[in-house]
C-alpha cells in the first residue's frame, strides 16, 4: 500500500512539473521590483504623493498675477419703492429694473508685506423702465487699490518658508514609503520560499522515510531488526506524508498571498530562487547618520513643527494687539446716458479706508492665549530635541543589528550545509546497519531546523538592509542616492 502511495507521489509530482512549466522564475530582486511597479500599495504611494505635488503646486501659483472676470448679466427688479423728488417729498412709484455689471481685475499678492494690489476696470448699467424708461451707463476705465494690514499676520511670510518644507517632506517620505514596500515584499517572498523550500524538504523527507520503510521490511525478514524498529519506521514514514501534505497546503496559501500582493490573478504561479551569495558590504554607523541627517523626511517633518509653532505665536500676537487695516484705491470714472460718452473726458476717484482695532480691556485673555501657544511652541522645541537624540540611537540599532544578522547569515548557511551533509552521512551510515533508527531521525530533524533557520535569517538579514535604506535614502551595495 505504502509503496503503491510512493508511486502515485511521483506521478502527481510529475503532471505539476509538466503543468508549470510557463510559471514565473523569481529572485528577491524580481519580487521587490514587481510590487514597485504593479502592486495596489505602489498605486497607493503614488496617489499621496500627488496630493502633496498639486499642494505644492498650488502654493507656488497663489503668488502670480492673477485675472478675474465678475459680473451680474443681467439683475432684474420689479418693485413699488420710494422716489425723492426735487422738493423733498417722497412719492411711492413702479420701478421696473434691469442692471448689469462686469469688471475685469488683475490682481497680484504681495508676500513681503501680505498686502495685494489689483488694477481694475469696469463697466455697469441700470435701465429703468415703468412710467417713463431711462438708461444710464457707468464706466471705471481703470482703476487702481492696495489693501494692507499694517500690524496683522502676514500668511504669505509663512508660506514661503512652510510649504517648501511640506514638500519637501512628501519627496522623502515617498521614497521611505517605497523602501517600507520592500520590506513588505521581502516578507511575502520569504514566506513564500520558506513553504516552497519546506514543501521540497517535506518531499524529500517523505521519499527517504518510504525507501527507509522498504528496507527495514527486509531486514525484518530475515531477523536483523525487531518488530519495534520496523513499527518506528512506519511511523516516521506516516509523520513524513502528513507533514508533506501540510507543507503542500501552506505553499499554495503563500503562493497566493503573493500573487495577488503583486497585482496578479491568485492563480499566478511562482517558482522562487533563492541567491546563496551573501552580499559582501558592511554599514558603518558615520555614513549612515550622516545620510540620515540629510535626506530623512523626520528631520525635515521637525523643522516644519518648529516653523508652525512659531507661526501659531506670531498669529495669536496679531490678533490680541493693536492693528491698523488700510485700503485705497484710485482711478478713473465717468457715467453717461449712452456708451459713447461714458467714456469720454472721466472723472478721477479716490477712495482710502484706515481701519483699526485696539482690544482695551480683556481681562488677560489675549494674554493667556499668547503664553499658551508660546508655551506650546517650546514643547514643540522640546520634543523635537528629545526626536533628534532619540534619532541617532536608533540609527545606531539599525547598524547594530544588520551588521550582527549579517554575520548570523553567513553562520546558519554553514550550519545549513553542515546539517544537510551530516544527514546524508547518517543516512548512508543507517542503510548499511551501522547506526539506529533514532540517530537518523535526530539527524533529519535538525537538517529540518537548520533549513528554517537558515531562511530566516536570510529574511532578518534583508529586512534589516532595506531599514537602514528607508532611514538613511541611501544603498551601501551600490553607493548610490534612493531616490536622488
Amino acid at each position: 500500500m505504502i509503496k503503491m502511495k510512493k508511486y502515485n507521489l511521483l506521478f502527481i509530482c510529475f503532471l505539476l512539473s509538466f503543468f508549470t512549466q510557463a510559471q514565473q522564475n523569481l529572485s528577491l530582486n524580481d519580487v521587490i521590483n514587481l510590487a514597485k511597479q504593479q502592486s495596489i500599495r505602489s498605486k497607493q504611494i503614488e496617489n499621496k504623493f500627488q496630493n502633496s505635488y498639486w499642494r505644492n503646486f498650488s502654493y507656488k501659483r497663489q503668488f502670480l498675477p492673477s485675472l478675474v472676470f465678475d459680473g451680474t448679466i443681467p439683475e432684474f427688479s420689479r418693485t413699488i419703492s420710494s422716489v425723492t423728488q426735487p422738493d423733498g417729498s417722497a412719492l411711492f412709484v413702479n420701478r421696473n429694473l434691469i442692471s448689469n455689471s462686469s469688471n475685469l481685475s488683475l490682481n497680484q499678492i504681495i508676500p513681503a508685506t501680505g498686502g495685494s494690489i489689483f488694477v481694475r476696470t469696469g463697466l455697469d448699467n441700470i435701465l429703468l423702465t415703468g412710467e417713463s424708461s431711462t438708461i444710464t451707463y457707468l464706466s471705471r476705465p481703470v482703476e487702481f487699490g492696495y489693501t494692507q494690514s499694517l500690524f496683522g499676520f502676514n500668511r504669505f511670510k509663512w508660506d514661503k518658508k512652510i510649504e517648501p518644507l511640506y514638500f519637501t517632506e512628501a519627496e522623502l517620505f515617498k521614497t521611505e514609503e517605497i523602501e517600507d514596500l520592500s520590506m513588505l515584499a521581502v516578507n511575502k517572498y520569504f514566506d513564500l520560499l520558506q513553504a516552497q523550500l519546506s514543501m521540497k524538504n517535506a518531499e524529500n523527507n517523505y521519499l527517504n522515510n518510504d525507501t527507509i520503510y522498504l528496507i527495514g521490511k527486509g531486514r525484518y525478514r530475515y531477523g536483523k531488526i525487531a518488530e519495534n524498529e520496523l513499527l518506528q519506521l512506519e511511523l516516521s514514514l506516516l509523520n513524513a506524508e502528513m507533514a508533506y501534505e501540510q507543507e503542500k497546503l501552506n505553499f499554495e496559501l503563500s503562493r497566493q498571498k503573493l500573487a495577488t500582493f503583486l497585482g496578479y490573478s491568485s492563480q499566478e504561479k511562482f517558482e522562487l530562487t533563492l541567491d546563496s551569495i551573501i552580499p559582501d558590504f558592511k554599514v558603518v554607523y558615520e555614513e549612515a547618520l550622516n545620510y540620515a541627517n540629510e535626506y530623512n523626511s523626520n528631520l525635515i517633518q521637525q523643522d516644519r513643527q518648529i516653523f508652525e509653532a512659531e507661526m501659531n505665536v506670531a498669529k495669536v500676537k496679531s490678533e490680541n494687539r493693536f492693528n491698523l487695516n488700510l485700503t485705497a484705491s484710485f482711478g478713473l470714472t465717468q457715467t453717461a446716458a449712452n456708451l459713447k460718452d461714458v467714456y469720454t473726458s472721466p472723472k478721477d476717484q479716490q477712495y482710502v479706508s484706515l481701519g483699526i482695532r485696539v482690544p482695551i480691556i480683556q481681562w488677560g485673555l489675549g494674554k493667556g492665549y499668547i503664553r499658551q501657544a508660546q508655551s506650546n511652541a517650546e514643547l514643540v522645541r522640546s520634543n523635537v530635541e528629545q526626536q533628534k537624540i532619540d534619532f541617532n540611537q536608533d540609527i545606531f540599532v539599525k547598524v547594530a543589528e544588520f551588521n550582527l544578522n549579517r554575520k548570523q547569515l553567513e553562520v546558519s548557511k554553514k550550519a545549513q550545509e553542515v546539517a544537510e551533509k551530516r544527514f546524508y552521512v547518517t543516512k548512508q551510515r543507517y542503510l548499511i546497519g551501522k547506526i539506529l533508527v533514532t540517530d537518523l531521525q535526530i539527524a533529519q530533524q535538525e537538517k529540518d531546523r537548520a533549513l528554517i533557520s537558515y531562511i530566516n535569517a536570510y529574511r532578518s538579514f534583508w529586512q534589516s538592509y532595506y531599514n537602514i535604506r528607508k532611514v538613511t535614502h541611501y544603498d551601501f551595495e551600490t553607493k548610490t542616492i534612493i531616490g536622488g
